[in-house]
């Protein structure tokens, strides 16, 4: 592969007429598959090619299965769904003297969004953000590894992206990138619960779904390392979902650990309806400096932190009329379809309002 890449595409992208022709008409197509394949679209085609052609679709996956973790085809993939991706996402970092060179942290991204929408696109643009002998994401300033999921590992076009550096997201995973001579983890910890708010027609509130979720915050104090956090703006507007038993759905999303959204993009498929997304690294915060029994002080401290700096960047980043809320396990659906349960008696009636 990287014999042909050398010889041939090498120079064919040096012409003009090449490199034109491919942004005008190969570039929307990889702009779709990157979308649709990192949202899992390829799963609605594999039914209908194991009934088509059984024996081939077999074989494609046990090929898929035999390469897919080897270096050459991970960078392949990577490039070309990079050249897909949108160059309007953006990454700032404005806090880079705070994070020490001498010190490990866990990096938070939030929101979760559908699936890491923006932040995923940063990643396949710049191909060396995960391997191993990068520097880690644009701005980000160090390697760091996503703790996740490990079968992440073996996912298409996610795997290609985070390649070895990704692991589950229980205190063994996420410490284990601290005995590392330079990888910090990174998680969200908002999880699939926090999908289910991403909607782009409420623009009124933010939502965050950590009122309840402390443990990464006692990692951080047991093991005396800050977090930083990273916001993705405009990245819970990327795609519709109707905000129907967002509550019910979240606390069954949270339960079997998959995010029950129903998206719509542009024309109602997988590609978002914008894609003007800013990450923006926020400043440490510093759990290092709380006790083993002040878990709760340094998780509503962080909930504070995490707001201070969102509404100090939210008008700056095109979100100037948007409120970032807490929500957890007793978020209430006072939806219509929500009240029309409660009527005939399917859902329990509230207890406590947002």
């Amino acid at each position: 592969l990287k014999l042909v890449a050398k010889r041939v595409l090498q120079p064919l992208w040096q012409q003009e007429a090449v490199r034109k022709f491919c942004d005008a008409g190969v570039r929307p197509v990889l702009y779709y598959l990157f979308h649709s394949w990192r949202l899992f679209g390829y799963i609605w085609v594999l039914p209908a090619l194991m009934a088509w052609k059984p024996r081939n679709t077999l074989l494609g996956l046990l090929a898929y299965g035999a390469i897919h973790r080897q270096p050459a085809w991970q960078m392949c993939w990577h490039k070309m769904f990079g050249y897909g991706a949108s160059r309007r996402h953006r990454i700032v970092n404005n806090v880079k003297h705070l994070i020490r060179d001498d010190k490990r942290y866990l990096f938070s991204l939030h929101p979760h969004s559908v699936l890491a929408d923006g932040w995923h696109s940063i990643i396949a643009r710049n191909v060396d953000s995960f391997s191993s002998n990068g520097e880690g994401p644009p701005e980000v300033g160090r390697k760091i590894a996503l703790c996740f999921a490990p079968i992440i590992k073996h996912v298409p076009v996610h795997q290609e992206m985070y390649r070895d550096n990704c692991a589950g997201a229980d205190r063994k995973s996420i410490v284990k990138w601290w005995n590392t001579p330079d990888t910090d983890p990174a998680l969200i910890p908002g999880g699939f619960s926090e999908a289910v708010f991403s909607n782009s027609a409420d623009k009124r509130y933010e939502y965050s779904y950590i009122k309840d979720r402390k443990g990464f915050v006692k990692i951080c104090i047991d093991a005396g390392k800050d977090i930083v956090p990273i916001y993705t703006f405009k990245s819970t507007w990327m795609y519709y979902n109707p905000g129907i038993l967002k509550g019910l759905r979240a606390r069954i999303s949270q339960r079997f650990s998959v995010g029950l959204v129903a998206l719509f993009g542009r024309f109602g498929t997988s590609m978002p309806l914008r894609d003007d997304t800013v990450t923006v690294v926020f400043p440490p915060f510093e759990a290092s400096k709380y006790g083993e029994n002040q878990l709760d002080e340094a998780h509503r401290d962080y909930m504070a932190h995490l707001k201070t700096h969102f509404d100090a960047n939210k008008a700056e980043y095109g979100m100037p009329d948007t409120e970032l809320v807490f929500v957890g396990r007793d978020f209430v659906d006072d939806d219509a379809v929500a009240r029309g349960l409660q009527k005939i008696g399917l859902l329990a009636k509230p207890r406590s309002r947002l």
